[in-house]
């Protein structure tokens, strides 16, 4: 039985990119900053443009009786509180958050009515009720029907551009 050999020019090459490669993924951490701060962008963006959700549905307006109210006319923009607060976080060395600590985040992500109080832990035994949480403030409108206006999440372009942002950390030298 004959034997083929087949020499390739470079192969070393080809091989020592790859152990690089192969070396810089054991720590995710610096492409998971890069992503975390790029959808931290993204999602500010889409508080200043006024929306749309991530998968493209428009926010709802806001209601009439908001907008006479109101001196601020932009949606989920009354003091800028909740987007200036989106952070990420890295989980250890494969996964990034992003997301924010206001309490009331989830509502206007997810829709829903406004609780009567909202809850909110105490932080100093010098006010340490039982239980470990006090109402502290009332809802202004409690009851108030509140329209999802989804702001975390990814669209298709964001999306694309973290892929991007994978395949530069790749191709880098």
């Amino acid at each position: 039985m004959a034997e083929i050999t087949i020499i390739m020019d470079g192969a070393d090459a080809v091989r020592q990119r790859l152990q690089e490669i192969s070396s810089r993924m054991s720590d995710l951490s610096p492409i998971l900053r890069a992503i975390g701060d790029r959808v931290v962008e993204q999602t500010k963006r889409r508080f200043e443009s006024q929306g749309p959700a991530p998968d493209g549905t428009p926010w709802a307006h806001l209601k009439p009786a908001t907008l006479t109210a109101k001196k601020h006319k932009k949606i989920l923009t009354e003091t800028g509180h909740l987007r200036d607060s989106i952070r990420y976080r890295l989980i250890g060395q494969n996964a990034v958050a992003v997301g924010t600590n206001r309490v009331y985040a989830a509502i206007h992500q997810l829709g829903g009515r406004t609780p009567a109080r909202i809850i909110v832990p105490v932080r100093k035994k010098a006010l340490f009720w039982p239980g470990a949480a006090h109402p502290v403030k009332s809802v202004k409108h409690p009851g108030s029907a509140i329209p999802a206006r989804p702001y975390l999440g990814l669209s298709e372009q964001d999306s694309r551009d973290i892929i991007e942002i994978i395949n530069d950390y790749i191709m880098r030298r």
